[in-house]
């Protein structure tokens, strides 16, 4: 691949800078050597000599002899006179900085930019021309990847805020890409913008369901039920009302719901397989497939864990209770039912539906 001079020059620039900065970075660690081995031979002369003082006044206090001063006094020198040798040796020779350091720099400082520059050209696109961002996201949408498609909505949803279309064009996409925060919040901007629907508020409240890790919460549930009372056919207000009678151990009324929204769907609703399918493994009891047991039993511990630091949720510990029904653990069942009801303790409300969870094991 030729590059045009230009990119050449350019390219050969950035090297030259790489292999400056290389050298200037290992420049400390030669000198540091160097400095290093030097000083130690500055130290070493400075212990003799404190040494031959050290013995001259050991000779004053009485301490050692005059025979014994001067056996000390000749061993110490012998061994100044030699550490003095070889500092002066070394520094005119510049042993302290040996070559193979020197080539180690050099080799480094030329080595690391020519394997960078032969790695680009070998496996980058260095010819090709530089997009701004602007440009790169002015395609046609089916040629951006769904990130992208995001990204330009978004962009184009802040320069316009009431654009009813781009807010319901965006949700679901924020739904599939798993940001079911955003997905609920852009659902919310839509209802600002065009009004409350029946399937606006069954979106919203499918999104805060899938955020909520499957669980029908009050606030949630109050969603689908002004959903239904817009419209009675609402398939997703219908279904997550079901879902939330059925966590509440409810499981008829979930039934008659669920089959009740199969009776009026049309014939090709694209949902009624699913919710068939669904309605049968209920009906069939609490029989579930293997490859579904790992999954139900991490949401299950989850469940249990959420509780454990917020035990207010009577919704959550009655569909513990029933979760543990299915995995058939019977045991576990028991003692999340004592602990709804240390948890709710007084209120006779929901004792009573915690009585209900506690029946229905025995179903």
């Amino acid at each position: 691949m030729l590059l045009p001079a230009n990119d050449i020059f350019l390219f050969l620039g950035f090297a030259a800078l790489t292999g400056l900065a290389l050298w200037l970075m290992l420049r400390p660690l030669r000198a540091g050597s160097q400095a290093a081995e030097a000083d130690m031979g500055d130290s070493e002369v400075a212990l003799y000599r404190d040494q031959l003082e050290e013995i001259e006044r050991d000779l004053e206090r009485g301490i050692i002899g005059a025979s014994e001063a001067e056996a000390a006094r000749i061993e110490v020198s012998r061994r100044l006179l030699a550490a003095d040798e070889e500092r002066m040796r070394m520094r005119r020779t510049g042993t302290a900085d040996p070559r193979w350091r020197k080539g180690t720099a050099l080799v480094l400082a030329l080595a690391v930019p020519a394997l960078a520059i032969i790695v680009y050209l070998a496996e980058g696109s260095p010819g090709m021309e530089g997009r701004p961002f602007a440009e790169r996201m002015n395609v046609p949408p089916e040629e951006l990847p769904l990130e992208g498609l995001v990204l330009r909505i978004e962009r184009h949803l802040k320069k316009e805020p009431d654009d009813l279309h781009g807010w319901e064009l965006v949700a679901p996409v924020y739904l599939q890409l798993g940001r079911f925060e955003e997905a609920a919040n852009a659902w919310s901007r839509a209802m600002m913008v065009g009004g409350v629907t029946s399937g606006r508020l069954a979106a919203r409240g499918e999104a805060r369901v899938m955020a909520n890790d499957g669980i029908v919460g009050p606030a949630v549930k109050r969603d689908f039920e002004k959903a239904v009372e817009l419209d009675p056919l609402e398939p997703r207000a219908q279904y997550f009302l079901g879902v939330a009678e059925l966590d509440a151990g409810n499981r008829d009324a979930a039934l008659e719901r669920w089959k009740k929204l199969l009776a009026s769907a049309p014939e090709d609703a694209a949902w009624a397989a699913a919710l068939r399918a669904r309605i049968a493994a209920v009906e069939r009891g609490p029989a579930m497939s293997a490859a579904d047991e790992p999954m139900i039993r991490g949401m299950v511990e989850g469940l249990a864990t959420r509780l454990q630091e917020n035990p207010d949720d009577l919704d959550g510990w009655l569909r513990l209770i029933r979760s543990y029904k299915v995995l058939n653990e019977p045991a576990m069942a028991r003692e999340a039912i004592a602990g709804a009801r240390a948890a709710f303790t007084g209120d006779e409300a929901a004792l009573a539906r915690i009585a209900e969870a506690e029946k229905s094991l025995s179903d």
